[in-house]
Formats: C-alpha cells, structure tokens, sequence
C-alpha cells in the first residue's frame, strides 16, 4: 500500500511542478512580447494638444469675465471673533505645588489640565498616588484623591476616623 501512495505522490509532484515551469515559460515570453516603451499615435497627440488648447482658451475667457465684473458690489466679510484664552490667577505650575504640597513623596504623571470640577474651573492634578482638583481662581483643594503614602515606621491610617488599636 505505502508504494502506491509513493507513486502517486511521484506522480503529483511532477505534474505540479511542469505546471510551473509552463506558467513561468508563459509570463517570461509575454514580457519579451511587450514593448518597453510605448509609442503614441500621432493623431492621438494632435487631439489632445487641440483639446487641451480648447480648455486653457476657455479658462482664459471665464478669468476674464471674473476680473470684468466689479469687485466692490460683494458685500465685506464680517470677521469672526477670535476666543481669547481666560487667564487665570493660579497658573499650572502654582496647581501642580499645591498639590504635591498635600501628597508627600508623590511625583507628576503628566501636567496640570483646566477642568470644570462640580461646576468650578480648576486644574486637574495628575500625581503617581492619585488626582488633585485645584481651584484654578484660588488655589483652594476642591478634592483630594492621591493616597498619601505613610513614611516607613509609622503609622499607615494616615489620620483616618477608622483607626484601630491592634494589640
């Protein structure tokens, strides 16, 4: 059994192989057949230059029509007004102090953001530990979310309400 599936694989090899080698005899002489460059009929180009005559004259024409007609009688364009940004009283850098003021040993993810916070503008204090919300007008902390880390030896409840003695 093992020498018929040896033979017809034999068999299927070969054909598929003189498949390629066809196919690949065919594409080589399709390349020779064509020709590199092209040559164009010479009427052909005498139509397209002609044609393209015809368009630059009818531009020129439509051009000069626009330039006949008075400018003046187009109502001005109003301009639109330019949005001024809002400067505020504490500025980013102040923003970002505040709140590594309140968050030992925290650094800055990314800079200080103006947000709308419960409907008060204010920066929005990126730190490894947590957000800080800062008033953008008085520097008050509006919320604080960075988790204080406690120093090494004392105590980890940070003042919370929910100390418990663990004897």
């Amino acid at each position: 059994m093992s020498q018929r599936i040896a033979l017809f694989l034999s068999i299927a090899l070969t054909a598929f192989v003189l498949v390629m080698v066809g196919a690949a005899l065919g594409v080589g002489r399709q390349a020779q057949a064509t020709p590199a460059n092209p040559t164009l009929d010479p009427q052909l180009v005498a139509e397209l230059q002609a044609r393209e005559a015809a368009y630059q004259a009818m531009i020129a024409q439509a051009n000069a029509q626009l330039q006949a007609e008075d400018p003046t009688d187009l109502p001005a364009p109003t301009p639109t007004p330019v949005p001024t940004e809002t400067v505020y009283p504490i500025s980013p850098d102040l923003a970002a102090y505040i709140a590594l003021s309140v968050a030992p040993n925290a650094y800055l993810v990314k800079p200080p953001e103006l947000v709308l916070f419960r409907g008060v503008v204010a920066y929005e204090v990126t730190l490894n530990t947590g957000q800080v919300y800062v008033d953008a007008n008085s520097g008050a902390i509006l919320w604080n979310g960075a988790v204080v880390s406690a120093p090494a030896g004392g105590s980890t409840s940070a003042g919370r309400d929910d100390e418990r003695d663990d004897d």
